[in-house]
């Protein structure tokens, strides 16, 4: 019983987070996008939801209760990782371009430079990981 105390209420948040998780790299590339259109700093409050993704991530693979999501949704895992790993590159990709829009430490073109660049390393690492650790069912059992 008190399992499914437990259980319920880390479902909904979750499934909260995990929705969230879905929409932020959205809600990143757009704040980018603002940044340069309108030459003026967004808010990048990317970094702290990276740290409490991660947490709920984390949790939901170490306690065996929680890990039976994967286990009935198993394309849930690797696309967790997917976008979290985009939203790493694009968090850094939003704190260059604040440091060329809020204080001017760097040119727009550098900080342009820098948020593709942060963005084309995320992308390699993942082509990296994913050659190296194929996705496959085999790994939820």
């Amino acid at each position: 019983m008190f399992r499914m105390i437990l259980f319920v209420p880390f479902l909904l948040l979750y499934i909260l987070f995990f929705l969230v998780l879905l929409f932020s790299p959205f809600m990143s590339l757009a704040d980018i996008i603002a940044v340069i259109e309108h030459e003026a700093p967004k808010e990048n409050y990317y970094f702290a939801l990276l740290f409490v993704i991660s947490l709920i991530l984390y949790l939901s693979m170490r306690v065996s209760l929680f890990r039976k999501i994967y286990l009935k949704m198993p394309v849930l895992w690797p696309l967790s990782q997917m976008v979290f790993i985009m939203l790493v590159g694009l968090s850094f990709g939003l704190f260059f371009m604040n440091l060329w829009a809020e204080n001017a430490i760097i040119s727009k073109t550098i900080a342009i430079s820098l948020t593709v660049i942060s963005i084309l390393l995320v992308r390699v690492f993942m082509s990296y990981w994913y050659k190296k650790y194929p996705i496959s069912v085999k790994m939820f059992k």
